[in-house]
């Protein structure tokens, strides 16, 4: 009895010229898999190959590299974690889901051939093709040593079972494959044990070129930063990610129009590499980044400063949507340096204007230096030497929407007899040539005052406190906080008096803030709940309508956190994020000491 063979599995055919790029990306992951198993197994037998390192065809202008060591079993842990589950319902991922269903079956009836590609290592690297949008390079390592023979006649048969067509051409000398219809062809090509592949002629040449001067296959920091990563391997890792910052401006202008924020982080950095685990329950990506030590930044400055437990999520409400913390074992080094590097920058002059304006207003000089500062510490005037070894901006819900949010600072305070003198001094230097109208007051059992200087939280940090120019202000026993709405401060103050739930006392923070080091120099957490109703009005409204469509897919990753901490010249990095599809409530709803 003659065996019957199993039918094809049908495909839907793509778009041929404006297909989403993710689709295009997955649907071809899964296609060139199945290419490098089975029609090159013959050609790596009959013919000796050269032994080429994946990482020298990487071109140097790629801006993000995501690194499979056996691709198959990585896509299969991958699909079957609720987080996928829960995502491919999403329009954007749906043809996804179509092809990787696809590739379930033909992986289950075609063992032998796709036995062929266990272990073997697969790169998909992202470059920039024009100003406004970017495209992969495919790169495998099929490994030299492949012993079954197979005809070509097998690589022919996989791709009739996708129903696509083949072509052949020259590049260079190169023989070069081009599968698929005209206008979404896939442009493939191989060098030696290392099989290329790309929809952009450009990006398979770049690649090529790359092997000539290699510049991440011989980059020094990138490769330090590889090799440690694989030591944070675990059974819960799928794949390693890895990030150019040089090239980050370029790709996020695809998403953004004004990508100063990223501009500034950009100039900071130089590579970063991460380990990405997931189960059911959370996302997370560890590993380590370094900084452009060619130019003074802040995160320069913050590699030279030892790190701090993080202190500010003890007085701030469960409602907090977001918290920024900056930790360091000393704000005065820590200042000095940032007024250093400040020098380099454009506003630079308009900071010593205001640093010298403020100064003859109060009656004192910056010029001292750290020792000279602490010896008149507590008698005479300062601007910040009752600041401790954190600061931190937060923000939270103003109204019972959260379209509205409240932007809080906090000072750590070591001292809070010497914050009292001092901030008291600056205060009635102020009333003295200011008018002032708001009168201080008591909010059980705290004292409400105003600090009316336009200006004054520049001298601190920048922009990063643009929102205080002339706040309210507490003292608490370890912080000083200030904020331009009240609201917020009487807030922090039930928090403090144990009338609302903290942070640190809500379960599910303080499970997910257990994954992180008690000690760091960064940390940032974002509440999605609480935060999405602020979220449209900071984008276009085509991209807020987006947004207000896809609620479930942004908050069903309902706490994410990110921490960098100094280690031996660089950062280790740490990004977690829980994930629960449990529906959004409105941060007043949610009961545990929080209400209007």
């Amino acid at each position: 009895m003659e065996n019957t063979p199993a039918p094809t599995p049908e495909i839907t055919s793509a778009p041929k010229k404006k297909k989403r790029i993710i689709w295009r990306m997955f649907k071809w992951l899964f296609l060139l898999t199945g290419l490098g198993a089975a029609g090159f197994a013959a050609y790596l037998y009959l013919y000796p190959v050269a032994d080429h390192a994946i990482y020298n065809f990487v071109p140097k202008d790629a801006v993000f590299v995501i690194e499979a060591d056996d691709p198959i079993e990585n896509w299969k842990s991958f699909s079957d974690t609720k987080i996928w589950r829960h995502l491919k319902k999403n329009a954007v991922f749906a043809d996804i889901e179509s092809s990787a269903d696809y590739l379930d079956t033909l992986v289950r009836d075609n063992a032998q051939i796709f036995s062929l590609i266990s272990g073997k290592k697969l790169l998909i690297s992202a470059q920039m093709t024009k100003a406004t949008d970017y495209d992969f390079l495919y790169i495998m390592d099929l490994k030299k040593g492949a012993k079954i023979q197979v005809v070509f006649d097998l690589f022919k048969g996989v791709l009739k079972s996708f129903g696509l067509p083949l072509k052949e051409k020259d590049l260079d000398g190169r023989q070069i494959y081009m599968i698929g219809d005209p206008g979404d062809e896939v442009l493939l090509t191989f060098e030696g044990n290392i099989m290329l592949a790309s929809f952009n002629e450009k990006l398979l040449q770049n690649g090529l070129n790359a092997s000539k001067a290699s510049a991440w296959g011989t980059n020094a920091h990138f490769l330090k930063l590889h090799d440690d990563v694989y030591g944070l391997h675990s059974r819960n890792s799928l794949v390693k990610v890895h990030l150019n910052f040089a090239q980050l401006d370029a790709y996020m202008k695809v998403f953004m129009d004004d990508v100063s924020t990223v501009t500034s982080i950009s100039k900071m950095m130089d590579f970063a590499a991460f380990d990405l685990k997931m189960r059911d329950e959370y996302a997370e990506m560890g590993g380590f980044a370094t900084v452009d030590t060619t130019q003074e930044s802040m995160a320069s400055v913050l590699l030279q400063v030892e790190g701090n437990r993080v202190r500010a999520h003890n007085i701030l409400p469960k409602s907090t949507s977001f918290l920024l913390t900056l930790d360091f074992d000393d704000f005065a080094t820590f200042y000095e340096k940032i007024g250093e590097i400040m020098k380099e920058d454009p506003g630079y002059q308009e900071y010593e204007s205001t640093q010298k304006s403020i100064g003859k207003l109060l009656g004192v000089a910056k010029s001292d230096k750290k020792v000279e500062r602490k010896k008149k510490k507590g008698k005479d005037l300062d601007y910040f030497d009752w600041i401790g070894e954190e600061v931190a901006v937060a923000m939270m819900p103003a109204d019972s929407s959260g379209t509205l949010q409240s932007y809080v600072a906090a000072f750590h305070i070591p001292d809070k007899a010497n914050a009292e003198h001092d901030l008291l001094a600056i205060e009635k230097k102020i009333r003295s040539r200011t008018p002032v109208k708001f009168e201080a007051y008591e909010y059980k059992g705290k004292t409400v005052s105003y600090l009316a200087m336009k200006g004054f939280f520049r001298l601190f940090l920048g922009k990063l406190f643009k929102k205080f120019d002339q706040p309210k202000y507490t003292i608490l026993d370890e912080f000083v906080v200030f904020s331009n709405d009240t609201a917020a401060i009487h807030t922090i103050i039930d928090v403090v008096n144990g009338e609302r739930l903290a942070l640190p006392n809500d379960p599910a923070y303080r499970t997910f803030f257990n994954n992180f080091d008690d000690e760091s120099n960064c940390y940032i957490y974002l509440n999605s709940h609480n935060l999405y109703p602020y979220l449209p009005s900071l984008a276009s409204p085509e991209t807020g309508q987006s947004i207000y469509k896809n609620e479930k897919f942004i908050t069903c990753f309902p706490r994410a956190g990110l921490q960098l901490s100094t280690e031996d010249g660089r950062f280790k990095a740490k990004i977690h994020m829980d994930f629960d599809t449990s529906p959004r409530r409105p941060w007043w709803q949610e009961g545990s000491g929080e209400s209007l």
